[in-house]
């Protein structure tokens, strides 16, 4: 006899176990091969309530509802959510509980999506009994879950062979069920019980949880209506307080003629005592009924600190212990239900992804909490702040401070100052804000929570640890960017692109050496420039298919170049971070070198010297990848990143382009063109070409010359020409 319902002796036949060594049916459902494997090897000779484990495996939803129509029974289902559709899992537990009408069989959802929690409405209307990630299900846990539902299942089956009194049972834990809160659910089992056994409600329901010491009551009618929220110790009745100390001990019931006190323990081990005064001596049937009860008060009692738990895992930030997303949402639209105007503050941790890097996710974690701290301390205890991203906090602030915004700010970016001292780091951190405004930026709390995000971006784009508040024209910026998005994505198949190649000059022996191809886009009638779309499908991702029609009309050019004048001409290619990164950019470059036949030596791809600072190993293997094919590779606007020596003996590069801010400033200069003439000298020493781009003045190309540059290309040479101007060059020259 286990310890979570009530006890009394003797036993009677309602309490007999089914066949002592009977397995417990367990149905494994997960589409995962792996997790049936690992389940059963973890749980392989396991005795729960000294009987053991038979598995049944199921790979879908629709395996497991074949499995379920048979008539093997199942004490408990370990279930994954997500298999062959999004809500596999819950259609099933739908199928289980409404067409198989089957209550007694316990559900645990086990899911592999972190922060993944059931909504409490689904866990309330399919009595689940629990959920677990699956990650965090060792053999104890797994031990523990299944111990849990088995008991479950056989005290519920019990319960459907106990038919006296069963629907006076039902229909009064139905009602307490409802109840999500520990308090209202005690009240609420305390007026059953008095109606079940037609008594007085003079009773009191004591609690202690995770076997703490403090004893508590949490609901009381009659005389002890005041002692709710106080410890037992404070009952005057010091009798009474022994002998609920006395049942804790022993958890064994206490009755007499005319009080009765009831030990329950839930799956979970929390300990409830219930103390009833009656007017009248408990008959048999009265201790029936209470021993049927209470096991649904056991378990109901393991329901509601599993609501409770949903509950603050729904609202509250696991790890900065406040609010998250949703609880900070909630907290936003009960102040719009009574129309207060107030302010909404995005709040981004600059270069957080550098502190967790450099310093590691355990530092970047304490950052975070400490943030949390840092800014309700600034701001007042009583400001709402919630973590709603990975480093985004957003902060709700009343109007009245509107006018002062600016001094505010200006002390929360002082309070940083001096940075977080975490376990003998000292971690540099600054916040850049976004501010939208109710109601006029929005009248609920996700358009004002998107506009302040918007103006936070702008604030990112113009000047880190600033603020900026929203704007219309910032909405009307956003539109015409998600509008050009669309049309783009349109543009090759609309036939909308078009390639122009500037050339480039050896300035040794002043001939064409090579072009560079540029992308136009002719839309609606109009030449949008590349400064505008580019961007736009770099951030979109269209700059992968895009990047790849570029490339392939380009090399198709080069070789139409060989055939029609009997000249090969180097073509150079701007190639994106984006582009480079996927995963599928060798492969269709490999394809493009294969259709159109190119030369690979002449084709050259040119990338950013930025470019290199975002993962520069991954980049080195890339480049290097590239280079093994035979095409040369250059750094496009070098000078205007992170130029060292050692850096540019590193790379696996052929050419440097000197930036047209350097050449164009070189003439005025003798400082920028010392810098000039040190990028040719830094580059020839590890054997690149140097090529100079924005050459306008015939001027600047002779002291390039002078200066030993390689090549130059530029408005002095030659703008960006269609290929048939080119055709004609090449023959001409």
């Amino acid at each position: 006899m286990t310890n979570d319902t009530f006890e009394f002796a003797p036993e009677d036949d309602a309490f007999e176990s089914v066949s002592a060594g009977e397995p417990w049916q367990i149905l494994l459902v997960d589409d995962e091969q792996q997790v049936h494997e690992a389940t059963r090897f973890a749980l392989e000779g396991s005795l729960v309530l000294d009987r053991p484990l038979s598995f049944t495996s199921a790979y879908s939803a629709a395996e497991a509802k074949a499995i379920l129509k048979q008539p093997k029974r199942f004490a408990c289902v370990l279930l994954d959510v997500v298999m062959e559709t999004e809500h596999a899992g819950l259609d099933l537990i739908n199928f289980i509980r409404c067409d198989l009408n089957e209550h007694s069989t316990r559900i645990v959802i086990r899911t592999g999506q972190p922060g993944y929690a059931p909504e409490l409405q689904v866990v309330h209307d399919y009595d689940i009994n629990d959920y677990k990630q699956k990650t965090e299900l060792t053999t104890t846990q797994l031990i523990v879950t299944l111990s849990t539902a088995c008991r479950s299942f056989q005290q519920l089956e019990m319960i459907n062979r106990h038919r006296e009194g069963l629907e006076l049972i039902i229909q009064g834990a139905a009602q307490i069920f409802s109840e999500h809160a520990i308090e209202t659910f005690s009240e609420g089992v305390l007026v059953q019980l008095c109606s079940l056994l037609e008594v007085e409600h003079h009773a009191m329901l004591c609690l202690r949880q995770d076997n703490a010491h403090r004893v508590q009551v949490i609901a009381g009618f009659g005389p002890y209506a005041s002692m709710v929220g106080h410890s037992i110790d404070n009952i005057a009745n010091k009798v009474l307080v022994s002998q609920i100390e006395q049942v804790l001990q022993t958890r064994q019931n206490s009755v007499n003629e005319h009080l009765a006190i009831l030990y329950l323990k839930s799956p979970s081990d929390d300990e409830m005592v219930i103390c009833l005064h009656t007017s009248r001596s408990l008959t048999e049937s009265d201790i029936r009924l209470i021993r049927l009860f209470s096991v649904y008060v056991s378990v109901g009692l393991d329901n509601v600190t599993l609501f409770e738990r949903i509950e603050n895992l729904a609202f509250n930030d696991y790890l900065t212990s406040g609010l998250n997303r949703n609880g900070f949402i909630k907290h936003l639209e009960e102040q719009m239900c009574h129309q207060d105007p107030c302010m909404v503050l995005l709040a981004d941790i600059d270069n957080f992804q550098a502190i967790n890097d450099g310093l590691g996710h355990r530092i970047g974690d304490l950052t975070l909490i400490r943030m949390r701290e840092h800014l309700q301390r600034v701001l007042g205890a009583s400001c709402p702040i919630g973590r709603i991203s990975s480093d985004n906090f957003a902060i709700i602030l009343p109007i009245d401070v509107y006018d002062s915004l600016p001094d505010l700010m200006s002390s929360v970016s002082e309070s940083l100052g001096q940075g977080f001292s975490i376990k003998d780091y000292e971690v540099p951190v600054s916040l850049t804000f976004g501010v939208a405004v109710y109601p006029n930026h929005g009248l609920n709390a996700f358009s004002l929570l998107q506009n302040a995000g918007i103006a936070l971006k702008k604030a990112k784009a113009e000047k880190r640890g600033s603020y900026v508040v929203f704007g219309e024209g910032f909405e009307q910026e956003l539109q015409q960017r998600l509008k050009t998005t669309i049309e783009l994505r349109h543009c090759i198949e609309l036939n909308e692109l078009r390639i122009e190649y500037q050339p480039q000059y050896c300035l040794k022996t002043k001939t064409l050496s090579g072009v560079e191809a540029l992308v136009r886009w002719h839309h609606l009638g109009q030449l949008i420039s590349p400064v505008v779309f580019i961007p736009i499908a770099e951030k979109s991702g269209l700059i992968i298919t895009i990047g790849a029609w570029i490339l392939e009309q380009a090399c198709l050019q080069q070789v139409n170049w060989l055939q029609a004048t009997g000249r090969s001409l180097r073509v150079a290619v701007n190639v994106s971070v984006r582009q480079l990164v996927d995963p599928g950019f060798l492969n269709t470059l490999d394809a493009i070198l294969s259709r159109t036949g190119i030369d690979p030596a002449q084709l050259e791809l040119e990338i950013t010297e930025s470019m290199m600072m975002n993962d520069q190993s991954q980049m080195i293997l890339i480049l290097q990848a590239i280079q093994d094919r035979g095409i040369t590779i250059a750094i496009d606007d070098f000078g205007t990143g992170y130029s060292s020596l050692k850096y540019l003996q590193e790379l696996p590069v052929n050419r440097l382009k000197i930036d047209r801010t350097f050449v164009s400033s070189m003439s005025a200069s003798i400082k920028d063109q010392q810098l000039v003439k040190l990028m040719i000298e830094m580059g020839h020493l590890v054997d690149l070409t140097l090529i100079a781009e924005g050459v306008e003045e015939e001027s600047e190309g002779e002291l390039l010359s002078s200066l030993g540059c390689d090549e130059a290309q530029g408005y002095f040479y030659s703008r960006p020409q269609p290929a048939h101007i080119i055709t004609q060059m090449l023959m001409d020259s």
